[in-house]
C-alpha cells in the first residue's frame, strides 16, 4: 500500500508540473491548472506540496521576467521613436524610408527588438526544458529546484522535533 501511495504522490506532483503546459490551451492555464491540482492535493504529502509550490513559483517568475523584458524592449523602441522628433513622424507619412537620415534610431530599435526578443525566446526554452525535467524528477520521487525562481510562495522547512527526555 505504501508503494502505491508513493507512486500516486509522484504522479500527482508530475501532473502539477505538466499542468503548466495549460498555457498553450487557454490563457493563464499555466497558473490555474497547477494551482487547482496543488490546492486539492497539497495536504496529502509534503512532496506534493513542495513540487506544487516550485511549479507555481517558477511560472510566476518566468512571467515576471518576460514582462520585464517586454517593457524594457518596448520602452527602448518607443523612446527611440520619440527621440526622432517631429521630423521622424513626418517622414513616416512619406514614401521614403523614414530613418534614411538617422540610422542610429533605426539600429537602436532593431537591436533592442532582437536582444529582448531573443531573451524572451530563451526564457521560453528554459521554461519548456525545466518543466519537463521537473516532471521527470517528480515522477522519480526526487526534489527539483527550478532556476531563475523567486519564491513568492515560501517553502516550509521541515524541522526535526526533539524527543523529550
Amino acid at each position: 500500500m505504501e508503494e502505491h501511495t508513493t507512486n500516486n504522490h509522484n504522479n500527482i506532483a508530475m501532473g502539477i508540473h505538466l499542468a503548466t503546459f495549460g498555457k498553450w490551451v487557454f490563457p493563464l492555464g499555466n497558473f490555474i491548472l497547477p494551482i487547482l491540482l496543488w490546492m486539492v492535493n497539497s495536504k496529502k504529502s509534503d512532496f506534493i506540496d513542495r513540487h506544487g509550490k516550485q511549479a507555481i513559483n517558477f511560472q510566476l517568475s518566468i512571467t515576471l521576467w518576460t514582462v520585464i523584458l517586454a517593457f524594457i524592449g518596448g520602452g527602448v523602441i518607443i523612446g527611440s521613436m520619440i527621440s526622432g522628433g517631429p521630423d521622424l513622424w513626418d517622414a513616416m507619412d512619406g514614401p521614403t524610408f523614414p530613418f534614411a537620415e538617422d540610422m542610429g534610431i533605426f539600429s537602436t530599435i532593431v537591436a533592442s527588438g532582437i536582444i529582448c526578443g531573443t531573451l524572451i525566446l530563451a526564457l521560453s526554452i528554459v521554461d519548456l526544458v525545466c518543466t519537463i525535467k521537473a516532471a521527470i524528477k517528480a515522477h522519480e520521487g526526487l526534489p527539483y529546484d527550478y532556476p531563475l525562481t523567486i519564491n513568492f510562495i515560501p517553502h516550509n522547512t521541515v524541522v526535526e522535533n526533539s524527543k523529550p527526555n
